[in-house]
């Protein structure tokens, strides 16, 4: 398969990496010193873009792919309130558009537990959520994709919450003072949050590539569950593996259209 690279940096090139290992041939890398490119005829060559850009270029990106003629696998996160206009733009032109919060696969199995927990929790007024999602330094949004992604699914599945809310970001790039200051503001939020609202708490520090988790409690336990990412490379393979999979489509499919085709028994 031939796929184009939007986006070059972390997960950009952990991407490329697992695409080559994978037998596929990279026939265009666009970065910001080279974005023309996307109209280019190698670019138009690609059967799939996988991109992973920054927030306030990936919609336009995904439409200037769509003009090309080629499919998008996104793992961008933070530029859903165009999702409308660029799902038109990928229906109009018949390519085709995945976009994720997060490919993992294992993310998706964790998230599939955290909905079947989340049901279960619905009459047990006594628990309350929290949800903290941990990130490198260097990630721009907060709280993450993948924790909203999380929090929604919480809210579908049980029906005492309502909806959800970010407690604020905690960076540990600061001195220790301030640090300790944003702790206790978030805690300060934290007490203050309706019984029916999933408080977020993003936390940036390091090279974390990502830990999300899910915390449910009461006065006299909890339950947690937790995915932590070892590496990047988790997340650029399932990109990638989106990317083989959209390659014949078209249309606008989401990771679960996805996931359930490959993991679903035959």
């Amino acid at each position: 398969m031939k796929i184009a690279i939007i986006g070059h940096g972390r997960m950009g090139r952990a991407v490329e990496s697992i695409a080559r290992g994978r037998g596929h041939e990279i026939v265009a890398v666009i970065d910001a010193d080279n974005h023309a490119d996307i109209h280019s005829d190698a670019f138009r060559s690609a059967d799939v873009a996988i991109e992973f850009s920054i927030p306030s270029q990936a919609a336009d990106n995904i439409i200037a792919a769509a003009a090309e003629g080629v499919r998008v696998v996104c793992g961008t996160t933070g530029w859903y309130d165009r999702k409308a206009e660029v799902d038109a733009a990928v229906n109009a032109a018949s390519t085709a558009l995945l976009a994720a919060t997060n490919f993992s696969i294992g993310v998706y199995v964790f998230n599939r537990l955290n909905r079947c927990l989340s049901r279960m929790m619905g009459n047990l007024a006594d628990y309350h959520p929290e949800v903290t999602e941990t990130h490198h330094i260097h990630k721009l949004d907060y709280p993450s994709g993948t924790a909203i992604t999380i929090a929604e699914s919480m809210v579908e599945e049980n029906p005492r919450l309502k909806s959800w809310t970010c407690n604020g970001c905690i960076r540990h790039d600061k001195d220790v003072t301030d640090v300790m200051e944003q702790i206790a503001e978030a805690g300060q939020r934290l007490d203050e949050t309706p019984d029916d609202i999933v408080p977020i708490l993003a936390i940036r520090e390091g090279e974390v590539p990502g830990t999300h988790t899910v915390i449910w409690q009461s006065e006299i336990d909890s339950i947690e569950i937790t995915h932590e990412a070892n590496s990047r490379e988790g997340f650029a393979l399932g990109a990638v593996v989106a990317a083989e999979w959209i390659a014949d489509r078209k249309g606008v499919f989401t990771i679960d259209d996805c996931m359930n085709s490959i993991l679903s028994p035959r």
